[in-house]
């Protein structure tokens, strides 16, 4: 844990290079796709074991695929978002297509607005790092949590339910949507506390209903 923390404060010493426009989320993906049914959201179809591998169509291409064998998909699940997946086959049998490897979510124009996650979304992607550090009087990027500034008790939030100070190592928690069909759950802790910014970092979880 304690090294997990020193990784997560190292990477504060690095602002944010995604744009306000834009949020980026970079995740490993685990996933099974039931013969004969598509990864919804994507160009991805799981046909059945075949002797040649494991029968898939991509974007309506047939391919064969062994273990180990790449499988990549690229497009737009829902509109504003962008998906890349870059998987490999764990395994298949003839009912089901193990997948494993990253997915890279690109959220174009959010608008967040905190309130519940639909966690049965058919497409989720937990784990993703994020880290940022956010000028005084600015939000947390994919939230309505701003920075107010430095003070004796800490560092002081706006956006946030009941107390809004927070010390170094303290943990800020936000989920809601971000844009039509996309929900965003951040699991944070405070950094690097200043009189001008303030360095949050930890994993966010996207989830997208197409």
């Amino acid at each position: 844990m304690i090294k997990k923390v020193v990784l997560t404060l190292s990477l504060l010493l690095l602002p944010s290079c995604v744009p306000a426009s834009e949020l980026s989320y970079t995740a490993p993906y685990e996933v099974k796709i039931e013969a004969g049914e598509d990864l919804i959201g994507t160009g991805i179809r799981y046909v059945g074991m075949k002797d040649s591998g494991a029968e898939v169509l991509i974007e309506g291409q047939r391919a064969f695929k062994r273990k180990g064998d790449s499988l990549d998909w690229e497009g737009s699940p829902v509109e504003g978002v962008k998906l890349n997946l870059s998987l490999r086959v764990l395994w298949y049998t003839e009912k089901k297509l193990y997948l494993i490897g990253r997915a890279k979510v690109v959220v174009r124009d959010p608008q967040p607005q905190s309130g519940a996650i639909p966690v049965e979304a058919p497409l989720r992607f937990s784990n993703a790092p994020v880290s940022y550090l956010v000028k005084k009087g600015s939000y947390i990027p994919g939230t309505q949590i701003k920075y107010l500034g430095k003070t004796e008790k800490g560092a002081e939030l706006s956006g946030v339910e009941g107390y809004p100070y927070r010390k170094a190592l303290d943990s800020i928690l936000w989920e809601g949507k971000i844009r039509e069909e996309v929900y965003l759950r951040l699991n944070l802790r405070v950094g690097i506390i200043s009189e001008h910014s303030l360095g949050v970092g930890g994993l966010a979880t996207i989830w997208i209903t197409p």
